[in-house]
């Protein structure tokens, strides 16, 4: 299945469910919450494809 923007994704090294924003070629933006806070700092990252696992 391929990973798209509005996806819900997480990473064996970040247990943090992301949203992704973005895809470029093998890498993906996504974007979280720091402890799962939504009125707390959130997060962005760029992470390749093949590390996400859609949830």
């Amino acid at each position: 299945m391929d990973i798209k923007a509005g996806d819900f994704v997480a990473t064996d090294d970040n247990e943090a469910t992301m949203t992704v924003y973005r895809v470029e070629g093998s890498r993906a933006l996504c974007q979280w919450f720091v402890d799962g806070d939504v009125d707390g700092e959130q997060k962005e990252e760029w992470f390749d494809l093949d590390k996400l696992k859609q949830l």
